[in-house]
């Protein structure tokens, strides 16, 4: 936070009773908090970057503190702090206790320097902590809606800060020239002769292989996609997860937003990329009304609708691996049995594909196998490159695709650069594994397909999910995950719907039987 920080609040405590005989006994508490507790923290000698109550006064059954602080002191550490002392006080000379605590007219004085624009403000005016802001004198005012003990326990004010510091960072730094980002290859294939150019998905539509579902990025997959699927999948399982020893497990894709909330980077970063699922009433007699509005119009009466289901709980995973972390959530791991490996691909993914959907490549539901590990920290980075280079021999020389590994920063981790020497794995937080499709034009300036992200989190999941070391040594996670749709979709981009054109392990395992089925007016070319 900016050193220069200014906060002012008005903080009351309800009390059990009255205190009109403590009077002496608080004036001689408030002395002592301004040059002891309150103080501790700010550097020696800078007061006014430490807590100071400035006045003080009794009402009925409470006590109201005006407090003033600094950055090192906030003052709403302070009210934490002097809610904790004086109930001791009280207690032990009054029988008295403190029942609560709320922060009133609480405002933050910012230094900016710049303009700051009037969008960013209106951002942070929306903020649920804010209730208003103003600009004076190069300085930002934040007035504080009330907040009770709980939430300054749960650092709301904090955060709030925080966000708001980062945004007023994001409006005032200069606006760099903006250039073709140069993409960190840290290796590729040699270019390959290119046997299919053609967009796959018309080509899969107009031989059956998919059909058009109503919903959103969601396709038909018949039986030789269908095959095409099961066949290179398998080569991921035979060739990748199997072979670096990765145990299976069955993880639910239906996640509470309890457990959401403690994966890094998405209710935080992006919440607009997920399906949120309201569960229904328990009793059924609710849904009359929409029974009988469908019944007559034969249409899904949507208000009604809303207005018997409850409010969303829960989210279709989008990330396919959160329930794996919850299984470990607050247990204690001994690093002696590690590593651990394992893997999950049970069912689908979900996303919101905020930016469009796209063909076979960018999907609402699509199919992944999951890869999570734990281990020492050399371990883990040992892990992760492990399947990069397992990944790479599957499409290099499995499947002959166009391929190439590429130093990425995840996303719960955007805004940072990638941090040193990218052929050093250590400082790769991600690595890509990309294939080049020929129908988005030359390979020099097309957007190539990643199917593989592998990441190293270093502390950063274990931290959040409370996961912890039986000696307090130090260990690491990653995660994997391999997009069977892209690379089924990056498989038929470079080569093709006829088997006689595929690779020989792959039209070896492919069924020729798996025809799509007929009708009078589909497939549309027969």
């Amino acid at each position: 936070m900016s050193e220069d920080m200014r906060m002012r609040l008005k903080c009351t405590l309800n009390l059990s009773h009255g205190v009109d005989k403590a009077e002496k006994v608080i004036d001689e508490f408030v002395v002592e908090a301004n040059k002891g507790f309150l103080v501790k923290g700010a550097p020696a000698g800078q007061f006014e970057k430490a807590a100071r109550i400035l006045s003080w006064n009794v009402v009925d059954t409470s006590i109201t503190f005006i407090i003033e602080s600094g950055s090192h002191v906030r003052a709403t550490a302070a009210a934490l702090r002097i809610r904790k002392a004086l109930a001791a006080v009280l207690g032990a000379k009054f029988k008295i206790g403190i029942r609560g605590l709320e922060v009133s007219d609480f405002v933050v004085t910012l230094p900016v320097l710049g303009t700051v624009p009037e969008a960013t403000l209106e951002k942070i005016r929306k903020l649920p902590s804010i209730s208003d802001v103003r600009v004076e004198q190069n300085h930002l005012h934040l007035m504080f809606r009330s907040l009770t003990d709980a939430e300054l326990k749960r650092g709301i004010p904090d955060r709030t800060l925080e966000l708001i510091e980062k945004r007023l960072e994001e409006a005032l730094k200069p606006k760099p020239v903006v250039q073709a980002p140069l993409i960190p290859v840290v290796r590729q294939s040699p270019q390959k002769a290119i046997r299919f150019e053609d967009d796959p998905v018309k080509v899969a539509i107009e031989q059956g292989w998919i059909k058009e579902f109503p919903g959103r990025g969601q396709w038909i997959y018949t039986p030789p996609f269908a095959c095409l699927s099961e066949v290179i999948e398998s080569f991921l399982i035979d060739e990748i997860v199997s072979k670096l020893d990765f145990k299976p497990f069955m993880l639910p894709k239906l996640i509470p937003l309890e457990v959401m909330k403690l994966m890094p980077g998405y209710l935080d970063n992006i919440p607009e990329g997920m399906y949120y699922v309201c569960p229904p009433p328990r009793d059924p007699d609710s849904f009359e009304r929409f029974k009988e509005a469908f019944k007559v119009t034969r249409e899904v009466p949507r208000r009604e609708l809303k207005r018997v289901i409850k409010d969303p709980d829960y989210v279709l995973d989008p990330a396919q691996c959160t329930p794996l972390w919850y299984f470990f959530s607050h247990e204690t791991i001994d690093i002696e049995d590690l590593p651990y490996k394992f893997y999950d691909r049970s069912g689908w993914t979900y996303r919101w594909e905020g930016g469009g959907v796209e063909g076979l490549v960018r999907l609402q539901e699509f199919r992944r196998i999951e890869l999570v590990y734990f281990d020492v920290p050399d371990g883990v980075v040992k892990i992760r490159d492990s399947i990069v280079d397992e990944c790479v021999r599957v499409a290099d020389r499995i499947l002959d695709l166009e391929w190439r590994v590429v130093a990425a920063t995840p996303f719960f981790m955007r805004g940072g650069e990638i941090a040193g020497d990218i052929y050093d794995s250590r400082n790769v937080a991600a690595y890509d594994i990309e294939i080049y499709l020929p129908y988005r034009g030359p390979r020099e300036t097309a957007e190539w397909l990643e199917i593989a992200a592998c990441f190293v989190h270093k502390t950063k999941f274990i931290e959040a999910f409370k996961i912890r070391e039986l000696k307090n040594r130090e260990f690491w996670s990653g995660c994997t995950g391999l997009g069977v749709s892209r690379w089924v979709a990056a498989f038929l981009s470079e080569h093709g719907f006829n088997p006689d054109n595929w690779p020989k392990e792959v039209e070896k395992r492919f069924n020729r039987n798996n025809k799509p089925p007929t009708t009078l007016t589909w497939p549309p070319k027969r």
